[in-house]
């Protein structure tokens, strides 16, 4: 199944040439979405397979040759609703695949009960599931009937920043169990993306992610932990999506975070958080 933009007819002249040139010939299901964004392609692909795990990988990433092989042992348990794997960064992707060095390992993980996300503290050639609360949308699998209306597209401006996380939430509120696999792995040689023309952060990213996990955090959290996740993100803030805090502490420690670049689309993305979250509040509840 592959899913193409209504206007992209370069895309789906390729992919049609594709499937009907290939022996055998592909039994190739071609959607089209009309909006624009990350999250409509996937809950059309969603909306129309019939499988029961629903992979989800970068376009830019390849799988190890077991991956799909460690999914299908992973799924064994009904209880299971998704599994998150490892995803292997190789930086410098100017070089050959078989050259690229300084690879980073990531992990999904848990998320606190104030917001903050952090890693499970596994790491690869351990053999044992590691319960988890969020994956990283680069590797993960979910059981078919666990994903369905669990996509928000409230989140789909930008590249959707952490729509993994809220997804991963929604499939544990409906009773599912969520775990990582060490050693379901891909290796994430980074592309360009047309959204930004380059990788790296921005201002727009920094805004996207902001409103994300605000918007994340106050549809999930326990009413103290939206206290806490006030104090955490709001006052104090990240490196990255800087609060008062950290952007003062960044003169501080000599390493000054730029009003026009991340401080203020951060503050403007923390705002625009708060307002979508309370204008979706009774469909969330619903």
């Amino acid at each position: 199944m592959v899913v193409c933009r209504e206007n992209d007819t370069g895309s789906i002249e390729a992919v049609t040439a594709w499937a009907q040139s290939a022996e055998p010939p592909l039994p190739c299901k071609l959607l089209t979405v009309q909006r624009e964004g990350h999250l409509p392609p996937l809950v059309a692909a969603l909306e129309h397979c019939d499988g029961d795990i629903f992979c989800l990988i970068d376009d830019d990433a390849i799988p190890r040759k077991d991956w799909l092989l460690r999914l299908e042992e992973d799924f064994r348990d009904p209880r299971v609703g998704g599994i998150g794997g490892t995803v292997v960064n190789h930086l410098e992707d100017t070089t050959p695949a078989t050259a690229c060095g300084r690879p980073e390992f990531e992990a999904p993980g848990r998320l606190s009960w104030f917001g903050r996300s952090g890693d499970c503290g596994s790491v690869v050639g351990n053999r044992n599931l590691v319960e988890a609360d969020c994956f990283i949308g680069c590797n993960m699998a979910f059981r078919r009937i666990a994903l369905l209306d669990s996509f928000d597209l409230v989140l789909n401006c930008g590249s959707a920043i952490s729509y993994e996380t809220d997804v991963a939430l929604n499939v544990k509120k409906k009773g599912f169990r969520l775990f990582y696999d060490p050693n379901s792995i891909v290796d994430h040689y980074l592309t360009p993306r047309k959204i930004d023309s380059k990788r790296g952060w921005n201002q727009g990213e920094c805004f996207v992610y902001a409103h994300n996990l605000t918007y994340i955090c106050l549809k999930h959290l326990s009413w103290y932990g939206k206290l806490g996740f006030a104090f955490y993100f709001f006052l104090g803030g990240a490196w990255g999506c800087p609060g008062p805090g950290t952007f003062v502490l960044s003169f501080l420690t000599g390493r000054p975070a730029s009003l026009r670049e991340h401080f203020i689309p951060a503050m403007k993305g923390r705002i625009s958080g708060v307002i979508s979250y309370y204008r979706n509040k009774r469909r969330i509840r619903g």
